[in-house]
């Protein structure tokens, strides 16, 4: 069964569908303009493909849903988050390292970031 929270925050909207992976979603006048996936392994838990849409970048929807997913990771008592971004993603590593995110090396050719929750 999927459970379905929802963060109000003016007319944005995040929504969240779990089980072990959540689809965490940011809506901006009923329309999704950003997710992320979020994983949870034994241990800890990995976001994968935080995407907003191009015409609502700028905007801090990355920053929101990197929070939520922190929020969720405190409220699951998961003690490590982990993300993997391209090297050359400059926005999403300054987004990452500004969140406390400590860049560990390089994962199957990827920037690879842990927080300690």
């Amino acid at each position: 069964m999927n459970k379905f929270s929802k963060i109000c925050e003016n007319r944005v909207n995040i929504g969240v569908s779990t089980l072990n992976t959540e689809l965490v979603y940011l809506t901006e006048n009923n329309q999704q303009v950003g997710s992320l996936l979020l994983i949870y392994e034994e241990g800890k838990a990995s976001v994968f493909s935080l995407e907003i849409l191009s015409d609502y970048r700028k905007k801090g929807y990355g920053r929101k849903l990197m929070e939520n997913a922190i929020k969720r990771c405190k409220e699951k008592n998961i003690p490590l988050l982990e993300l993997n971004t391209d090297i050359d993603n400059n926005p999403a590593n300054n987004l990452y390292l500004s969140m406390g995110f400590e860049l560990k090396g390089l994962k199957d050719g990827f920037n690879n970031y842990i927080k300690n929750i």
